[in-house]
């Protein structure tokens, strides 16, 4: 399979420990927003901000990379301006892309932990690993993900595919969710399906996986087969759903996402057939 976006170049290197010296890549942002040059490419190898976090990343091809965020509505600079990540995906390099789905991700937990959730104390960085600690009672916290899974249900040579209420544009997608505790990957799939569009499945096979920044998931992507059943679609999770072969097929998602890795692996397996 493809190595989807935001998965960690091979040619990258995490750290935690900040270096004494040597160049580096800063990943800024203000309100989930990425400190981009105007012409959507460039990342800032210094500043000026004001941070109220920091973070060391890591180093990619011998440069070192620092995650930054400073207070929301902070005005750019000229020649710069915040983007969100989704946008930046024709235009940042492929490898900056990935990390700064890490950064971000990193920015977020550590904004989440500045407190610990157990008594409300503050929490400091370990040094030697990713991890925030209580002063006080002594609780960690570790960066963590939340797990979902995708789902392509196969029916001869048809995929079934659905509209979401919380999609920011009307496009159709695998079916997702989040895995429960106690839960296999595979009883997540089966359950899932059936839950949203009333059809049990078999033949449950992995495909693949993308960490997600967007949503801080880590998503895991099966292929399946229909057993029995017709779309009796779940109106509080999907708006539409239905059937379509590759001559049909209706607005997908975007192709950094792992659903659209996943369909467009079968508009192409349905090719060489």
């Amino acid at each position: 399979m493809i190595l989807p976006p935001f998965a960690a170049p091979e040619n990258f290197k995490s750290a935690i420990c900040p270096p004494n010296e040597g160049e580096g890549d800063w990943f800024i942002f203000s309100k989930d927003q990425l400190l981009i040059g105007d012409d959507k490419k460039t990342l800032p190898t210094h500043h000026d901000f004001v941070l109220q976090r920091t973070l060391y990343i890591g180093t990619l091809k011998e440069r070192h990379l620092f995650a930054g965020e400073v207070e929301a509505g902070t005005k750019s600079p000229p020649g710069w301006l915040w983007s969100s990540l989704r946008p930046l995906y024709a235009t940042l390099n492929k490898e900056h892309y990935s990390i700064a789905g890490r950064a971000l991700q990193l920015i977020h937990w550590d904004r989440a932990n500045k407190y610990c959730g157990h008594c409300g104390h503050a929490t400091f960085l370990r040094e030697h690993e990713r991890c925030r600690e209580c002063k006080s009672c002594g609780q960690l916290a570790y960066p963590k993900l939340s797990i979902a899974i995708l789902a392509l249900v196969k029916r001869g040579n048809q995929i079934l595919l659905a509209r979401s209420p919380q999609f920011l544009e009307p496009f159709y997608s695998t079916l997702a969710g989040f895995v429960d505790p106690g839960e296999t990957l595979e009883q997540c799939v089966i359950r899932e399906v059936l839950e949203e569009v009333g059809i049990k499945v078999k033949n449950v096979r992995y495909f693949g996986n993308q960490p997600w920044p967007l949503s801080y998931s880590l998503m895991i992507a099966f292929a399946c087969e229909w057993q029995e059943g017709e779309i009796q679609i779940d109106p509080g999770e999907i708006t539409e759903a239905a059937w379509f072969d590759m001559t049909n097929l209706p607005y997908l998602p975007p192709p950094y996402s792992l659903s659209r890795i996943l369909i467009d692996e079968f508009v192409k397996e349905s090719k060489n057939q």
